[in-house]
């Protein structure tokens, strides 16, 4: 297994599903994950969420279909 600790990661569709599920996983493994989707308030609960845990996350709404 790869130490993910403080390293950076940025997850595309965080806001539900697979996305939020991988973004809690990275976070629970010590990384600071950066949280990309267009829907901003589901981005900043889950962000808010991962800091009551200890985590690092940053919301970053975004369509990245949208060049």
């Amino acid at each position: 297994m790869v130490d993910l600790k403080n390293k950076v990661v940025v997850v595309t569709g965080a806001s539900s599903g697979i996305g939020r599920a991988t973004a809690q996983a990275f976070a629970r493994r010590g990384s600071r994950v950066v949280l990309v989707a267009r829907r901003a308030d589901r981005l900043t609960a889950l962000a808010e969420r991962l800091a009551e845990e200890g985590a690092t996350a940053l919301p970053a709404p975004a369509d990245v279909t949208d060049p």
